[in-house]
């Protein structure tokens, strides 16, 4: 059965939206799959959020400020297991202070706040479960 971790990440407040963005992709990202290789989860999908968006016009969004982050990051594992050994890997040895390091210079790391989470269910178009198994085939 597949394990999800949820994350919430904020930005320092010395950084633009674009700046964290910029870091979480192209700095900490890049890291992660170093250290972990083959144990990177099955897909890591990142939401960043908008604060201008309101395309209907009927969602009361928030101002910049008003939100305790400015991400939502989803990990999606095979299994348990899979899950575990990503764990390990990311903690071994150094590894777990260069992630650290990393995220300090652009992240609230104490502000970080994530959840293991149980089943999760997904309803596509055409009115039938879709799993996780969706991401990136749209």
């Amino acid at each position: 059965m597949p394990h999800t971790l949820v994350f919430f990440m904020s930005r320092l407040p010395t950084l633009s939206h674009a700046d964290f963005k910029h870091c979480l992709e192209t700095q900490y990202i890049p890291l992660l799959k170093s250290i972990v290789g083959e144990e990177f989860p099955l897909s890591y999908t990142r939401h960043y959020i908008d604060y201008e968006a309101n395309p209907h016009g009927n969602i009361k969004a928030m101002e910049e400020g008003e939100a305790a982050f400015d991400a939502i990051g989803v990990l999606t594992f095979a299994d348990k297991a899979h899950l575990e050994r990503f764990s390990r890997r990311a903690g071994e040895g150094d590894n777990g202070g260069r992630l650290r390091e990393c995220k300090r210079s652009w992240m609230e790391v104490e502000a970080m706040r994530g959840w293991v989470v149980g089943e999760t269910r997904s309803t596509g178009r055409d009115g039938k479960d879709v799993g996780w198994r969706f991401v990136g085939s749209v």
